[in-house]
């Protein structure tokens, strides 16, 4: 999706709330720049990632390995949570 602020964009634009009561996509860095005057709402998609690991659900932002085809045709990678213990473990058994 494009952000209707820049052009720019991802797969992962926020949908806000205009103070007139308009609804448009901005991208992080025109949100970051126009938060004051936009309220994040619910868009017209749901994005979400499922973790392989522990099955937990989050922003796919969060996740380490993204891709589509999880369960369901969901993004699926690893959670920070889960990264964090394979990197702690990897340094464990060196």
């Amino acid at each position: 999706m494009a952000c209707e602020l820049c052009g720019g964009g991802d797969a992962w634009i926020k949908t806000c709330l205009t103070p007139s009561g308009s609804r448009l996509t901005v991208c992080d860095p025109c949100y970051a720049e126009h938060r004051a005057e936009l309220t994040i709402v619910s868009g017209n998609r749901v994005v979400m990632a499922r973790c392989d690991l522990c099955g937990a659900y989050g922003n796919p932002r969060g996740f380490s390995g993204v891709r589509l085809g999880g369960r369901k045709g969901a993004y699926s990678g690893t959670c920070g949570e889960c990264a964090g213990e394979a990197l702690e473990q990897k340094e464990e058994d060196r």
